[in-house]
């Protein structure tokens, strides 16, 4: 029987619980583990961990503020009014 594999990632389930998905992925759904806690072997295996952590292809690094943070619109100048003189 093996042993339960300490976790180094935070991991999400998606909505369905079929996959797991690191933090800051826009499918997570559901906490799974934070680092320190014990994956069991089964689990370990069935969503495909490497020591603990989902391999470098599916880790995502969370988006930073600067990253997520919208582009300014170009200034626009407001539009010349007709004056007229009375």
């Amino acid at each position: 029987m093996s042993q339960n594999v300490i976790a180094t990632q935070k991991l999400f389930l998606n909505a369905d619980k079929s996959e797991l998905v690191p933090e800051g992925d826009k499918r997570a759904a559901f906490l799974f583990c934070v680092p320190g806690n014990e994956i069991r072997p089964d689990e370990h295996k069935r969503f495909g961990l490497i020591d603990g952590a989902l391999p470098e292809k599916q880790a995502v690094k969370p988006k930073t503020a600067a990253e997520t943070k919208p582009k300014a619109a170009a200034e626009t100048k407001p539009a010349a009014s007709a004056e007229t003189k009375a």
